[in-house]
């Protein structure tokens, strides 16, 4: 079990620090660094059953190349990797289906860590979010495995709700959305002062 992170396109860093949100700004950018955690947990034995039925099709759909070579046939590694890969999806806002589970690829260090690295959407997403890192600890228990994912954002990120949210709100969630607006332009116009005119 560790921690490390790595995003494809030259981001990189340490070992992840936890550092104080300052919050949102009124137009949604983020004025510090803000944190988003996400955790999956699945049992092996699940697993081990997908891959009896499904086998080398399965692997290759969940997979990368990479990832294939370490996991082999091995139930209990696949699982470890499957939950970190739902781990950092959800860090990301999407989950998998609205990434694609080859966009995130858990790599194993020389020191035995394992390191995310993104591509494709799920970069695409981390970008957009100003993602500055992903730290992923992976961890077995008995029959299960469970995963944690830490993504830190910095300042000048934005929150965005997933690609096509929008188009599945109904009235009532577009009216709140509608008064959330209203209400961040309202906090713009602020003095300073902290008194709120909504």
């Amino acid at each position: 079990m560790g921690t490390s992170e790595q995003l494809e396109g030259g981001l990189s860093g340490g070992a992840a620090r936890l550092t104080a949100s300052a919050g949102e700004t009124p137009a949604g950018r983020l004025s510090g660094d803000t944190t988003e955690l996400g955790i999956d947990i699945i049992s092996v034995g699940r697993i081990r059953r997908t891959l009896a039925r499904f086998g080398g099709r399965f692997v290759r759909r969940v997979l990368t190349p990479s990832e294939q070579r370490y996991v082999r046939d091995r139930a209990e590694t696949l699982a470890g990797r499957w939950a970190a890969k739902e781990a950092v999806s959800k860090v990301l806002g999407l989950g998998v289906r609205g990434i694609g589970w080859r966009d995130i690829e858990i790599e194993r260090l020389p020191t035995g860590q394992p390191a995310v690295r993104l591509r494709g959407r799920a970069a695409a997403r981390a970008e957009q979010l100003g993602m500055a890192r992903i730290a992923v600890s992976i961890s077995h228990e008995a029959d299960y495995a469970v995963a944690i994912a830490f993504g830190v954002r910095t300042a000048g990120g934005r929150y965005l709700f997933p690609p096509d949210i929008e188009d599945r709100l109904d009235d009532r969630e577009r009216r709140i959305l509608a008064r959330i607006e209203r209400l961040r332009a309202l906090a713009a116009e602020d003095d300073g002062t902290g008194a709120s005119r909504a």
